[in-house]
């Protein structure tokens, strides 16, 4: 292999190898101030802190380490969500990003080099980061069902926190911090991936319940009657005043010309219709 071409692949597998660029990793560094703000909530839900709650003397310092407290180990909960989540975005989008950007570089590359074998040589490693591609894409539904996930998770926890921002309004009598935590020990579970699925699974059994209903309601409330059947005759007889009298009056219910000709709940307004333009019953 000529030293030109050794060259030209590193350089084609250049961007692959970049793994800790900002465009890849995510978002700026934020390591700094996440340490600062991990050691201020280890410090605010600590031994210490639960001891000063237990030796508070006023129902205004009890509530007040109660609240720092529980906002405190609401501040660690958050952080390590953070970093799941950030990690979790990162296993799913990282690997086909990379594998296009490679991809694209060895195809240009390919065109630069003259040997034949070089040539060779390059398509067959761009030839197996396209299959890799491939593959990965077929998990594309596993990378919406995270997309799904991380959304539920969220929703969970947004839930929960507001649950215990409200109670946090209550005195320490009301809402003591053994009940806070048991609050705060839900919160925690609601980011994870067992409760995301059970999210999903409530959900998409609600929506599955409401179709099914309106699907068979559909069914059974469609249907011609008499009277459906004397306004068809009335606009076929009559022309176009007729079907402008019904036009008018369909727009006045705020449907189609289908729902209220064959629509149940539009029963008595078809029999109204009839009264009102002298349409006479059939038979």
């Amino acid at each position: 292999m000529s030293r030109i071409f050794k060259i030209v692949v590193a350089l084609a597998l250049l961007p692959a190898l970049a793994g800790c660029a900002p465009s890849i990793a995510g978002g700026p560094a934020l390591s700094g101030y996440q340490a600062t703000t991990q050691a201020y909530f280890n410090d605010g839900f600590s031994a210490a802190s639960l001891d000063a709650y237990r030796k508070a003397s006023t129902p205004s310092a009890r509530l007040i380490a109660r609240n720092s407290a529980v906002l405190s180990a609401m501040g660690q909960i958050d952080l390590a969500y953070a970093k799941f989540s950030t990690q979790l975005t990162r296993e799913a989008q990282a690997v086909p990003f990379l594998a296009t950007v490679t991809s694209i570089s060895l195809s240009g590359a390919g065109t630069l080099v003259g040997s034949s074998v070089a040539k060779t040589t390059l398509a067959a490693i761009d030839t197996g980061i396209k299959g890799g591609m491939a593959a990965y894409d077929k998990n594309i539904l596993a990378e919406k069902t995270i997309q799904f996930l991380q959304k539920q998770m969220q929703s969970n926890r947004n839930r929960m926190r507001s649950v215990i921002l409200t109670k946090l309004s209550l005195d320490a009598l009301s809402y003591p911090l053994e009940l806070a935590m048991l609050d705060v020990n839900d919160y925690a579970t609601a980011g994870t991936v067992t409760q995301g699925l059970i999210g999903i699974d409530e959900q998409t059994s609600r929506v599955l319940a409401q179709t099914q209903e309106e699907k068979v309601e559909t069914i059974f409330a469609y249907g011609a009657d008499d009277a459906t059947l004397a306004i068809e005759a009335y606009v076929k007889a009559k022309g176009e005043p007729a079907r402008a009298a019904l036009a008018a009056w369909v727009k006045s219910l705020k449907t189609d010309r289908t729902e209220f000709l064959y629509s149940a709940k539009f029963a008595l307004s078809r029999i109204d219709f009839m009264m009102r333009n002298g349409i006479p019953k059939l038979g």
